[in-house]
């Protein structure tokens, strides 16, 4: 498909669903079995399954989830004997097409693949008659958004791929849009001006808004629902050397204002307690810091102060779920602590017994990602090569949160990596003589020719390895065994420096 703007393809993309859902239902009916969804692990993943999972309660057709953390050739084969055992429809949702083509050849029951990753085989965006390819040779089972010229890492994610299958199903789920925005949400896909949706998520944003799910305010950008000055102190987005990292010089900094920072329990208010003339109070006293003391420009400030923030009107105001971000980040530590049943039944409309339990992960989550950073900070583990940097979680970061701390890092201000150069993690998988890796890049490099998807792709073969990998240009994975790391680090610096140097 030729990549060309959004209503010119859009048509295509939803009529091409009606096709799939015509394959879905004349399977599906064939089976005696529920039908299995895979889904990833990560918000988007979550969201992506409880999308598909309550479309299907609703029209009455049994299903089971299986959450997986990636779906590696010897998760394949896996699911293959369960198909040939259990004969189920298959769903493969937010992922799926990096791994295509060995699905095709490996499972003889029919499925469907819903993602937004780059197909398997492809580099990037760029290669529109190889997609074209692809997209002719697949589009009875599968949907990905770079068929339609639609870019897979910002304008739509996985639960937003998912949502507009479930509308082709039954239209009254329109009121599944917020769940595709979490998603998109927790793959940050919000990267319009001050952390807007763009592409097909502003379409899914409009019939969020208009089933009166969705309320966008602009607001500081700060955590809504942590004490202000930890807000304040430990905003990813806004660095204020200073009072940056420090929660008592943040505190004095807002009591200088002349708000009254504590509640009647004694406790700090948070950005929720404010009305709009402290919020303004606080906008201008930032912007003044930030131009007098650290001499940036108050345009360049503002832009990354007040940003769009994307509350569910349905919600409890002051809970993890009323805003996107906060119920993304809920989400994300449920897939990443074991718990992704719970952060479905969550996304499904449970908010009792899974609720309270996806809090206490929550908590736990953020005490192990404040350790893994802090840890990494005191060792001082990175290494550096000609084009990369990488490091070994050792014992202390498992496989499930690697990434999590790799985009951390990458967005971290105290300057212990270079956003010059990609960052590899990499973690061993429990019980397996292999490492997960998982790489992320700096926006400011990938738009100077670093592409990760590729790199690692490249980087798999160079080695003689058979896994796969990918992802995205800034955010990509795979799997390698123990014995074959650091040839496959050395040939990931090899592939990265000649991206830079072909661009």
């Amino acid at each position: 498909m030729e990549m060309n703007s959004i209503s010119d393809n859009f048509e295509q993309f939803f009529s091409d669903f009606i096709q799939i859902k015509q394959f879905f239902y004349e399977n599906y009916n064939k089976s005696e079995s529920p039908v299995k969804i895979y889904t990833h692990l990560d918000a988007d993943g979550l969201s992506s399954g409880a999308i598909l999972g309550k479309a299907l309660y609703r029209e009455n057709i049994p299903f089971q989830i299986t959450v997986i953390k990636q779906l590696e050739r010897e998760e394949i084969k896996k699911i293959v004997a369960q198909s040939e055992k259990f004969n189920n429809f298959i769903i493969f949702s937010d992922f799926g097409s990096g791994q295509y083509s060995v699905l095709k050849e490996l499972l003889k029951n029919p499925f469907i693949i819903l993602d937004h990753h780059l197909p398997q085989g492809i580099a990037n965006k760029d290669e529109i008659d190889a997609l074209e390819e692809i997209y002719l040779e697949t589009k009875q089972w599968q949907i990905n958004p770079y068929f339609y010229g639609f870019d897979g890492s910002s304008e739509i994610s996985g639960s937003g791929v998912c949502y507009y299958f479930t509308k082709c199903i039954n239209k009254n789920n329109k009121d599944l849009s917020a769940i595709a925005l979490i998603g998109a949400n927790g793959d940050v896909q919000n990267k319009g001006l001050n952390k807007s949706f763009t592409g097909v998520n502003a379409k899914i944003l409009e019939d969020a808004k208009e089933s009166n799910l969705i309320q966008v305010v602009d607001d500081i950008n700060f955590s809504p629902i942590r004490p202000l000055n930890e807000a304040l102190a430990y905003s990813s987005d806004i660095n204020l050397p200073g009072l940056s990292g420090d929660v008592n010089k943040s505190l004095k900094f807002l009591k200088k204002l002349g708000i009254l920072m504590e509640k009647p329990d004694g406790t700090i208010k948070t950005l929720l307690d404010l009305n709009q003339s402290e919020k303004q109070k606080i906008t201008s006293a930032i912007i003044e810091y930030a131009s007098l003391k650290l001499n940036i420009e108050p345009y360049e400030i503002l832009n990354n102060l007040i940003v769009n923030r994307y509350l569910l009107i349905n919600e409890e105001m002051g809970s993890e779920l009323h805003d996107i971000n906060e119920f993304s980040h809920l989400l994300n530590a449920c897939g990443r602590s074991n718990n992704a049943s719970i952060g479905i039944a969550i996304a499904m409309g449970d908010r009792e017994k899974a609720y309270r339990q996806a809090q206490e992960n929550l908590a736990a989550y953020k005490k192990s990602l404040s350790e893994a950073l802090l840890w990494v900070k005191k060792e001082d583990i990175i290494q550096e090569l000609d084009s990369i940097q990488y490091f070994y979680g050792e014992d202390i970061i498992p496989e499930t949160i690697i990434g999590t701390v790799c985009s951390m890092l990458i967005y971290d201000e105290s300057k212990i990596i270079k956003k010059s150069k990609p960052l590899f993690g990499y973690a061993k998988r429990k019980d397996e003589r292999v490492y997960k890796i998982s790489a992320r890049a700096h926006e400011s490099i990938v738009e100077k020719g670093v592409n990760l998807s590729e790199a690692i792709r490249e980087a798999l073969q160079l080695s003689n390895l058979n896994a796969l990998g990918g992802g995205h240009p800034p955010a990509a994975g795979t799997t390698v065994p123990i014995d074959k790391i650091d040839l496959f680090i050395s040939n990931c610096n090899k592939v990265i420096k000649q991206q830079l140097e072909e661009n």
